[in-house]
């Protein structure tokens, strides 16, 4: 799934886009989609951000989705949307950097509901839902920040980090922003509530 604004170059995400089944581009991120030399399968949006509207001529009808700019729902969240709709049950999405801080915490707080992302990748960060426990490979000093998720108090453990979270209870509005790789491998399991994983996009 491609979004507007600004996106990571093209080798970043290289290997998501050879196994891509569906793609589907809201708004302006058709036209990284053709920069990247994708043709995506679904175009969706009120297409107020296109630099020029003829592009969508390159498509069939039945590829283009058109909005109306007044509408209950963000074109990525369209797209999102679309995207399950055809089948997807594994969704990286691909730029939405930059710009507007609205549109950009917009775009994260689709990570509170039961469908977001399973990864989205601007231009200089790469973002994951963290539920249960994952496992992050890295360069010591390498920086990487955790925000939590919904209402529920988050606890969880780690190992590898230079700031441990062991024991830790976090609610809405607290944050753990540049804490750093200490070792080459980071681990961290949720016992309660979820978090938001932040690093740089050339982590991907």
């Amino acid at each position: 799934m491609i979004t507007g604004g600004t996106y990571p170059v093209r080798e970043l995400v290289q290997s998501y886009l050879d196994r891509a089944d569906f793609v589907v581009a809201a708004d302006s991120g058709v036209e990284t989609a053709l920069s990247y030399g994708i043709s995506p399968d679904l175009v969706t949006g009120d297409f107020d951000s296109l630099s020029d509207e003829s592009i969508l001529e390159r498509f069939d009808a039945g590829s283009v989705r058109r909005y109306e700019r007044a509408k209950d729902e963000t074109d990525t969240e369209i797209a999102l949307r679309l995207a399950g709709e055809a089948g997807a049950d594994h969704v990286v999405l691909v730029g939405g950097g930059g710009g507007r801080v609205d549109h950009l915490l917009g775009i994260a707080s689709i990570f509170e509901r039961e469908r977001h992302p399973d990864l989205w990748i601007t231009d200089a960060s790469a973002v994951r839902a963290l539920g249960d426990e994952t496992v992050e490979h890295g360069a010591i000093g390498e920086t990487i920040s955790f925000l939590p998720l919904g209402c529920e108090p988050c606890r969880m453990s780690s190992s590898g980090l230079r700031w441990p979270l062991d024991e830790l209870t976090w609610r809405r509005g607290d944050a753990g922003l540049s804490n750093e790789f200490a070792e080459q491998v980071v681990r961290v399991r949720m016992r309660s509530g979820r978090l938001l994983v932040i690093r740089s996009a050339g982590s991907v």
